[in-house]
């Protein structure tokens, strides 16, 4: 037993804790014809600048305790969300309509949203924080005009034979925020909720359709203790040092924050990130990209967040996590839960920076998840919502009227 145990902790040990991220490329010196493939930390800086704009139009509100208020809302917060997109009761007759307009941002969920709608305390947010999901048009109208919104739709997607392929301008943003004083605002992107709930934002993934498995990128709050812990930091085009290694001596320590490089900064001020809006956004580091399960030779490559995936960053994958988003015929969840694997008997037995409360998927997906391989032609036994997990976990049943 112990010796099997020991072969556990030397395999988990290469994929996980003090992991080097892979080098930087040489910059092109060419006009490059597929910037998400060929230089994806550029690109996902693009995408952060783009959602984060200022929003045109800021809400002013009365908070419960009587104070008003006003939002302070970048252009990704006045997207859709999930209770917006999927109604918690769906009627087919009414399909959901995009927020042309609203109040201040709804109160945050505590530890649910898209992929953690069901993980336990403590793995989805630190204490008294919230999360939130939010689509562009491009992916709102896409879940909507094809009936992904509730499960009779989704079921009737299936038996239509396509696959779910969103557009390729669609854009998703998840977003942990944790509470904050008066004080902290320079510190953060700061923002109420709709009680007058002061928030700052701690942690923030980005994923396009830009590339047909899309692209991932999550970035954090340059304070976030251990940032970099486990899995290091790599970011190729924004911040200074490009690679940080984990800190393999002791795991919650703040990492440097490095220096801007010109080219973000230049970035910045052409986005419109200026002044005081621009200094909140200059608090956050890109953690990660991702454009491809495993590396040339198979290794399976690692993004994951401190605190969204915070319990298991040591094993995350955004794209093999998330290409487990199915549902089965009748347009419920194909998995019980987003991507866990059985928890590993490693707490008592490992140095505490090879520790982990369970292990996900990570790498190439398996076929057999969704097929059936037997006969002459594999049957199709769970359909994949393009990496879109707030379809299973979001869409509820339509009630007979």
């Amino acid at each position: 037993m112990r010796s099997a145990i020991a072969v556990l902790l030397i395999a988990f040990a290469t994929v996980a804790a003090g992991q080097v991220p892979r080098p930087c490329r040489a910059p092109a010196r060419v006009a490059d014809p597929a910037p998400p493939l060929n230089d994806p930390d550029r690109f996902v800086w693009q995408l952060f600048v783009q959602v984060n704009v200022r929003a045109a139009a800021q809400v002013t509100f009365k908070a419960t305790d009587g104070r008003t208020l006003t939002t302070n809302d970048a252009l990704w917060e006045t997207w859709a969300d999930d209770p917006t997109t999927f109604p918690h009761d769906p009627d087919p007759a009414h399909p959901p309509v995009w927020p042309g307009g609203r109040s201040a941002k709804r109160v945050l969920e505590k530890g649910k949203g898209g992929g953690h709608a069901r993980l336990p305390a403590p793995l989805a947010v630190p204490e008294g924080g919230g999360e939130e999901v939010r689509r562009n048009r491009a992916t709102f109208d896409y879940v909507v005009q094809n009936g992904l919104w509730y499960q009779q739709g989704i079921a009737a997607f299936f038996a239509g034979g396509n696959p779910v392929d969103f557009p390729i301008d669609s854009i998703e943003v998840k977003a942990n925020w944790v509470p904050i004083e008066e004080t902290d605002k320079p510190r953060y992107h700061w923002n109420y909720d709709a009680e007058g709930n002061l928030f700052g934002l701690v942690a923030m993934h980005i994923t396009s359709k830009a590339l047909p498995n899309w692209i991932w990128a999550t970035f954090e709050w340059a304070g976030n203790a251990g940032r970099c812990d486990f899995i290091g930091c790599r970011d190729c085009f924004g911040y200074t040092p490009p690679i940080v290694p984990s800190n393999t001596k002791a795991v919650g320590a703040v990492y440097p924050g490095g220096g801007m490089t010109a080219g973000l900064s230049a970035m910045f001020q052409a986005g419109g990130l200026t002044g005081a809006w621009g200094a909140e956004w200059r608090n956050y580091r890109l953690k990660g990209s991702q454009t491809d399960f495993t590396d040339s030779a198979g290794v399976p490559l690692l993004v994951g967040n401190s605190v969204t995936e915070g319990g298991f960053v040591q094993t995350a994958s955004c794209m093999t996590c998330h290409a487990r988003a199915a549902v089965d015929r009748t347009g419920a969840s194909s998995f019980p839960i987003f991507g866990e694997r059985q928890p590993l008997p490693l707490q008592s037995l490992s140095p505490l920076q090879f520790q982990t409360q369970f292990t996900t998927y990570h790498g190439t997906p398996d076929p057999s998840w969704f097929w059936l391989f037997s006969g002459r032609e594999p049957k199709k036994l769970h359909m994949q919502t393009d990496f879109v997990w707030a379809i299973p976990f979001r869409a509820r049943p339509a009630k007979e009227r």
